[in-house]
Formats: structure tokens, sequence, C-alpha cells
């Protein structure tokens, strides 16, 4: 794979960082998950929105499966506001996820549409010796290699 289909000015967090922090990168960076990485920058895992976002529900719409009915629920932003400020100082390295995907440097083009043809996105590029984390590949990383022109 050439470096120019992936990302390699990517944000990331340590485990130790904070998810006020994480928030705030994610705004930033208008990403809506992070990779965690440890000192030697090797990946860890990644901080998802999503899990940000489960810290904010009742218990009651974790279970099951579907869209629970939350009507006993009568939660307004700014008491949703209030538990996201109880979670600000929480370690993002609590709430880390192994990657669904991970690539390397070596990994095809193709294999890597074919992934994000099949929903991912926000791919961790690893080398394969290391483990260290060497860039991101998000769709947009891959469009806009497809865009430029030259041989690369």
């Amino acid at each position: 794979m050439h470096t120019a289909v992936y990302n390699p000015a990517f944000a990331a967090l340590a485990a130790d960082d904070t998810v006020a922090d994480a928030a705030a990168r994610m705004l930033s960076d208008r990403v809506t998950d992070l990779p965690v990485i440890d000192a030697a920058g090797k990946l860890v895992g990644m901080f998802r929105l999503e899990r940000l976002f489960g810290l904010l529900l009742p218990k009651a719409a974790l279970l099951g499966d579907g869209v629970p009915d939350l009507a006993f629920v009568s939660d307004t932003l700014e008491e949703l506001r209030e538990r996201m400020r109880d979670v600000d100082d929480q370690q993002v390295g609590e709430l880390v996820v192994p990657p669904e995907h991970v690539v390397h440097p070596e990994t095809s083009p193709l294999e890597i549409v074919l992934l994000l043809y099949k929903g991912a996105n926000n791919v961790p590029v690893v080398e394969s010796a290391s483990g260290r984390l060497v860039g991101m590949i998000s769709a947009r990383d891959v469009l806009e290699a497809l865009q430029r022109t030259g041989s690369e």
C-alpha cells in the first residue's frame, strides 16, 4: 500500500487521557473514534463515541436488542450534560475496545476499499513487526487518494 492512501498525521489518545480530552479531540478533528496508543506508539485499542454515549444512557436502555421504550425517563439535555460532566475525568483506557479491523502498510488498496465497502471506517494502520500505529484510514482518505492525479 502506498503511504498516500492512509493518513499518517492522525489524532491519537493515551490511555490516561480523559473522556473530556477525547470528546474535545473528536469535536476538533470531526471523528467518531480515536486510536489509543501506549508510550511506544503501539495500538492499545479504540475509543469510540458509542462507548461515550453508553455512559450517558440509563442501564435499562442498554439491556436487550432493539430500541427500548425510554418514555419512563425524562432526562433533559441539561441532565445529559450533567452526566457528561460526571464522566469527564474518567480515563479513556477504561473504555478502550479492540479495533474491528487493522491493516498494515503493505495491505493492498483493493483490500482497504473492500473493508470500507463493508462498513469499516477509521481503520488503524499498524506496522506488522512492531505493532506501532503509523496511520489511520477513513473512506475520506481513500476518496482523496483516488482523486489525486499522478503515479503513486
